[in-house]
């Protein structure tokens, strides 16, 4: 129960923090041309492709450590993961400029500053999720959501001021992106310090461990980040920033799918992770229920999900961006397979096993890259869209079939497996019914 308690709270904020782009978006796709709005896609890529470096993804790694250190060691392994994310988002932010400065048809023709912007972007958001992280794992999902709108209200109160009041067009939207962002990041600072979740000192143990944890985690995430963002490299690349503006708008209005899984496992990998470090011998059965539960019950909301978009998409782009209600469904297809991956992507996470993790993604991505090649040049924009949605099977695909042979976990024994989790859940319902 919860386990359900949380999930309802983080569900709610990523649909608060969703709802407030996706009402954004009417007025951006109506302000906005295209080509405009095609811009504003290309600095979220940069974003996205800055990620696995500027921090190498050490909110992770705070995350578990809450789980596997004593309390008293807590806070100076968090100080050392700010300070890492710090110096690492310095050392990426010039570099990305100058391969945007190369390669500027990759990013609809940004200019190179904007590569240094989407790397301090990144850092910040980096930064950001290891205070969200950490209430995650610390089962606090109010502070957690409460910070989590709010940074989405300024992102989208910025952009709003800087678009509508001085007409920045998409430097507005994508400026309001980066300093809201960085703003936030200052906020989770101060909310550790005054906390006492961080203490500021050179640890060079958990730099250690911070840099062995990470490190391998970027060919992962990078690969995860090509699987979600490869289709849009090659329609900015083959098609141009006004096929990239009205595919980025469908892109935006389809992702409703992958925001719901990622509220699904916010609240999720606390109560794994307790289960997997938990001496029940019937832990181990729960989680394997769980993941068959969960399978099905994200083909049943991504259904859902798929006709309510399907009835609403014209309020939402407007005709300008009509073109876009095509790539829709197989966003939502994408977004109810990314479920699926990120059921099993965890129990990945809790054992350290981050490499083999990424020999999964880094294989979906280099078959998923092909099709949507292959895709877009047949299909255009929409063939972009089903390639999107094929890396994410593919990836669910590998992980899962990985995991299956590489976790000593009861995967055979389905019918013991969701017997024992439904049985933990009445028994809890019935001891306590009222207070989760």
């Amino acid at each position: 129960m919860r386990f359900l308690h949380a999930g309802a709270i983080y569900a709610a904020a990523n649909v608060a923090s969703a709802a407030v782009p996706f009402l954004l978006l009417p007025l951006l796709t109506r302000v906005l041309t295209p080509a405009d709005y095609g811009h504003i896609v290309a600095f979220a890529l940069l974003v996205t492709l800055c990620m696995p470096f500027a921090g190498l993804s050490v909110h992770s790694a705070v995350g578990v450590a809450w789980f596997n250190k004593p309390r008293d060691e807590i806070p100076a392994f968090n100080g050392m993961a700010l300070g890492l994310i710090v110096v690492t988002t310095a050392i990426v932010a010039p570099i990305i400029a100058f391969v945007v400065k190369l390669m500027p048809s990759l990013v609809a023709d940004l200019p190179p500053v904007w590569g240094a912007v989407a790397a301090l972007t990144a850092g910040a958001n980096v930064l950001l999720q290891c205070r969200l992280v950490l209430w995650q794992s610390q089962s606090q999902p109010l502070k957690n959501a409460i910070l989590q709108v709010s940074a989405s209200l300024l992102n989208v109160g910025l952009s709003l001021l800087a678009v509508v009041s001085f007409g920045w067009e998409s430097a507005g939207r994508n400026g309001g992106i980066a300093v809201s962002a960085i703003a936030m990041a200052s906020v989770a600072v101060a909310v550790f310090t005054l906390s006492r979740d961080a203490a500021w000192s050179f640890r060079s143990k958990y730099l250690a461990e911070q840099v062995r944890y990470g490190v391998p985690l970027i060919p992962h995430v990078l690969a995860g980040a090509f699987l979600g963002t490869v289709d849009r490299w090659m329609v900015s690349t083959q098609l141009g920033a006004e096929a990239l503006g009205i595919y980025g708008a469908g892109a935006q209005l389809g992702m409703v799918m992958t925001i719901l899984a990622d509220a699904f496992v916010k609240a999720y990998n606390p109560w794994l992770y307790a289960q997997l470090g938990s001496a029940d011998a019937n832990g181990k059965y729960r989680v394997v229920g769980a993941v068959y539960v969960a399978w099905p019950a994200f083909v049943c909301v991504g259904a859902i999900v798929g006709l309510i978009l399907h009835w609403t998409s014209g309020i939402f782009l407007g005709s300008r961006y009509a073109d876009a209600a095509t790539v829709i469904p197989w966003f939502v297809l994408g977004g109810t397979l990314s479920g699926v991956y990120f059921c099993m992507s965890s129990i990945y996470f809790f054992a350290g096993r981050t490499g083999l993790l990424a020999s999964c993604t880094s294989g979906a991505a280099a078959v998923g890259a092909l099709a949507v090649w292959l895709l877009v040049t047949l299909l255009g924009v929409q063939g972009a869209a089903i390639g999107f949605a094929v890396m994410q099977g593919l990836l669910a695909l590998f992980v899962a079939v990985t995991a299956f042979n590489s976790f000593d976990l009861p995967w055979s024994e389905i019918r013991k497996a969701v017997g024992t989790l439904l049985q933990s859940a009445h028994r809890s319902t019935r001891l306590n019914p009222l207070n989760p």
